[in-house]
């Protein structure tokens, strides 16, 4: 809640691409006594105030306004910053986009309509967007008495640096973008992820993912870790987390009603089995495509490559889809001739 001056100082939010581990360390930390955090709660309501911002400046049409970022020359973070200080929603629109979410498979946790309707009683007019967040964080937790309030939703990066300005502790999760594409397009993360989008636009989300994390790992209210550090040594991984946020006590604790981390095997509790997982179940030509559109960002984080530049280079030329995109409205992450262009071009500007 907000303290006198203005700053909402018990809030957290965990963020970062589909199938990255969010899931994973929302559970981790929702097991914390003093820890409420709930999944996906809402999130259209990230959607549509990402769209009403795109509105606001005059670009209106857009299918998925919570986008890959790559391109984007239409505004700069401050101005979404400043749009959503000065965003309102009324008790009425709230509920209608909670009417929405019933049949919206992106919404994991549901409420019953008294919690709702409560929480809606508790808007005031001065809300802004992080306090219509914390509001709602607050009144659904199943945890009232928690020290901290908080919520996950996957691709809302563009929020954090708003977010963090009002007091939010943010995470955001990272994951090797060949798994992490594998989970998607194999397995049973295509439950999770829905239809098929073109790898372009797989790889340009985990690319804002990264940039995002590395833009903001000095502020003293964030962090950033890898799936991988999570799997392999959680207590670890947690510790540091806590000690960065500063969030005492937080420990790996038993989760209940979870079948585990892996869309690929079965197993309870906490897996490695999924890392690397791509070698035996991505096309090698894939794995390589993703290797080279995303090779100085993997080599920042350590994770594992075997390309030079020059190799990535020419696998860029040859831009092709492996799989078979079925999402409609994603066109211009196609493999064309333009776009091998683009990611050329980037390579060369971000490794010359």
């Amino acid at each position: 809640m907000e303290n006198r001056n203005g700053v909402i100082d018990d809030a957290l939010f965990l963020t970062g691409a589909q199938r990255s581990g969010t899931t994973l360390l929302e559970k981790l930390l929702a097991a914390q006594p003093h820890i409420s955090l709930l999944s996906q709660p809402f999130p259209l309501l990230f959607v549509e105030a990402k769209r009403a911002f795109l509105h606001s400046i005059g670009s209106d049409g857009e299918r998925y306004p919570l986008g890959h970022l790559f391109g984007e020359s239409r505004y700069r973070q401050a101005a979404l910053d400043h749009f959503l200080g000065g965003w309102r929603i009324s008790p009425e629109e709230l509920q209608e986009l909670f009417a929405r979410m019933s049949a919206y498979s992106g919404q994991y946790t549901r409420f019953p309509a008294a919690a709702l309707d409560d929480v809606f009683r508790r808007l005031s007019s001065g809300h802004d967007f992080a306090a219509v967040v914390d509001e709602i964080d607050h009144g659904l937790a199943d945890q009232s008495d928690a020290e901290w309030f908080g919520s996950k939703e996957t691709i809302c990066e563009e929020f954090v640096p708003y977010l963090l300005a009002r007091g939010f502790r943010c995470v955001i999760i990272l994951r090797d973008p060949r798994d992490l594409i594998t989970s998607l397009n194999h397995g049973r993360g295509l439950e999770f992820g829905g239809e098929i989008k073109p790898i372009l636009f797989n790889i340009r989300s985990w690319r804002k993912s990264v940039s995002f994390a590395r833009t903001l790992e000095t502020h003293p209210r964030f962090h950033w870790c890898r799936y991988e550090d999570l799997v392999r040594d959680p207590a670890s991984t947690l510790s540091r987390l806590a000690e960065r946020l500063f969030i005492a006590d937080v420990q790996v604790r038993p989760i209940e009603n979870w079948a585990g981390n892996s869309s690929h095997r079965e197993h309870e509790g906490i897996s490695k089995s999924s890392i690397g997982v791509y070698q035996e179940m991505m096309p090698p030509a894939a794995s390589r495509l993703i290797e080279a559109a995303c090779l100085p960002e993997m080599q920042i984080l350590g994770y594992e490559t075997s390309m030079t530049r020059e190799d990535a280079l020419q696998t860029l030329a040859g831009l092709f889809e492996p799989y078979p995109s079925v999402r409609t409205g994603m066109e211009r992450d196609g493999a064309t001739p333009e776009n091998a262009a683009a990611e050329i071009e980037r390579l060369n500007e971000v490794w010359p």
